[in-house]
Protein backbone atom coordinates (compact mmCIF):
# COMPACT_ATOMS: atom_id res chain seq x y z
CA UNK A 1 0.00 0.00 0.00
CA UNK A 2 1.64 3.23 -1.13
CA UNK A 3 -0.35 5.50 1.30
CA UNK A 4 0.95 3.21 4.19
CA UNK A 5 4.89 3.01 2.54
CA UNK A 6 4.17 7.19 2.71
CA UNK A 7 3.66 7.54 5.80
CA UNK A 8 6.33 5.16 7.53
CA UNK A 9 8.54 7.02 5.64
CA UNK A 10 7.32 10.32 7.04
CA UNK A 11 7.30 9.17 10.34
CA UNK A 12 11.26 7.09 9.89
CA UNK A 13 12.59 10.89 8.55
CA UNK A 14 10.71 12.47 12.06
CA UNK A 15 12.41 9.34 14.32
CA UNK A 16 15.77 10.47 12.52
CA UNK A 17 15.54 13.93 13.03
CA UNK A 18 14.52 14.03 16.10
CA UNK A 19 16.98 11.58 17.02
CA UNK A 20 19.65 13.80 15.24
CA UNK A 21 18.66 16.51 17.57
CA UNK A 22 18.85 14.87 20.62
CA UNK A 23 22.63 13.59 19.67
CA UNK A 24 23.26 17.32 18.56
CA UNK A 25 22.04 18.42 21.82
CA UNK A 26 23.99 15.69 23.57
CA UNK A 27 27.54 16.36 22.07
CA UNK A 28 27.44 20.19 23.11
CA UNK A 29 26.16 19.50 26.66
CA UNK A 30 29.19 16.71 26.06
CA UNK A 31 31.52 19.98 24.88
CA UNK A 32 30.73 21.70 27.68
CA UNK A 33 31.15 19.33 30.39
CA UNK A 34 34.52 18.25 29.31
CA UNK A 35 35.23 22.15 28.86
CA UNK A 36 34.60 22.84 32.55
CA UNK A 37 36.34 19.61 34.07
CA UNK A 38 39.33 21.24 31.99
CA UNK A 39 38.90 24.37 34.22
CA UNK A 40 38.13 22.81 37.07
CA UNK A 41 41.24 20.51 36.99
CA UNK A 42 43.50 23.43 36.04
CA UNK A 43 41.89 25.22 39.25
CA UNK A 44 42.81 22.41 41.25
CA UNK A 45 46.95 22.60 40.07
CA UNK A 46 46.92 25.94 41.22
CA UNK A 47 45.81 25.36 44.28
CA UNK A 48 48.03 22.63 44.70
CA UNK A 49 50.96 24.45 43.72
CA UNK A 50 49.99 27.30 46.25
CA UNK A 51 49.25 24.93 48.96
CA UNK A 52 52.65 23.36 48.42
CA UNK A 53 54.82 26.87 47.84
CA UNK A 54 52.98 27.85 51.37
CA UNK A 55 54.15 24.37 53.12
CA UNK A 56 57.84 25.18 51.60
CA UNK A 57 57.53 28.81 53.30
CA UNK A 58 56.95 27.36 56.42
CA UNK A 59 59.01 24.92 56.57
CA UNK A 60 61.73 27.48 55.84
CA UNK A 61 60.48 29.76 59.06
CA UNK A 62 60.30 26.01 61.09
CA UNK A 63 64.00 26.33 60.09
CA UNK A 64 64.89 29.68 60.85
CA UNK A 65 63.34 29.24 64.54
CA UNK A 66 65.00 26.31 64.91
CA UNK A 67 68.20 27.66 63.89
CA UNK A 68 68.04 30.91 65.87
CA UNK A 69 67.14 28.32 69.07
CA UNK A 70 70.33 26.95 68.70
Amino acid sequence: DPHRWLAETKWLCEEVKERESKEKKLRCYLLQSREQLKHFAQIKETEHQSLFKQIKNQEKLLEEVHREKR
